[in-house]
């Protein structure tokens, strides 16, 4: 979900205020695309006729409810086809060949929505959908700090530079 609202957030920032995005594990439109196609008849039954329904996805269980799942389509971001999600600043996307949760590919199915061109995605070999492990971490860290240096100019010398 966090990378869905990090899609959102940035469609109705204001000009020039989001610099780069990093997405992990990032998969809007998953409901819609991945999680309701994977379910019974009875458990989608069971969502229309009582509101939710507990369900196994990946390692994990979820209640999803019918309200998360009407959101959910209210808030599509990934139809329009190439260069359609008019996101303009770095995008950096990490993906686990481990993740339980999203296939691998769908970090190139968001790459290639993307309007803008900057657009770097990574794969850790073994991690998982909350990519947890130290190395990962160092990933994701240094795309940060790559957006970051973009932005703003670090002087660790200095005492007064905070």
């Amino acid at each position: 979900v966090g990378g869905w609202v990090m899609l959102h957030v940035a469609l109705k920032a204001k000009k020039d205020t989001v610099w780069g995005l990093v997405g992990v594990a990032a998969d809007p439109d998953f409901t819609t695309d991945l999680v309701l196609p994977s379910l019974s008849e009875e458990t989608l039954a069971k969502i229309e006729k009582e509101g939710s329904s507990k369900i196994t996805w990946g390692n994990n269980e979820y209640t999803l409810s019918k309200v998360f799942i009407d959101d959910a389509a209210d808030n599509l971001v990934m139809k329009g086809g190439p260069s359609s999600l008019k996101v303009t600043c770095p995008v950096r996307l990490v993906q686990g060949l481990g993740d339980e949760e999203i296939p691998a590919d769908r970090a190139l199915t968001l790459c290639d929505v993307l309007e803008t061109d900057d657009v770097v995605v990574s794969y850790t070999k073994f991690g998982s959908h909350v990519l947890d492990d130290d190395e990962d971490t160092r990933l994701v860290t240094s795309h940060l700090a790559d957006l970051a240096s973009r932005y703003y100019e670090f002087d660790l010398k200095s005492p007064q530079s905070g």
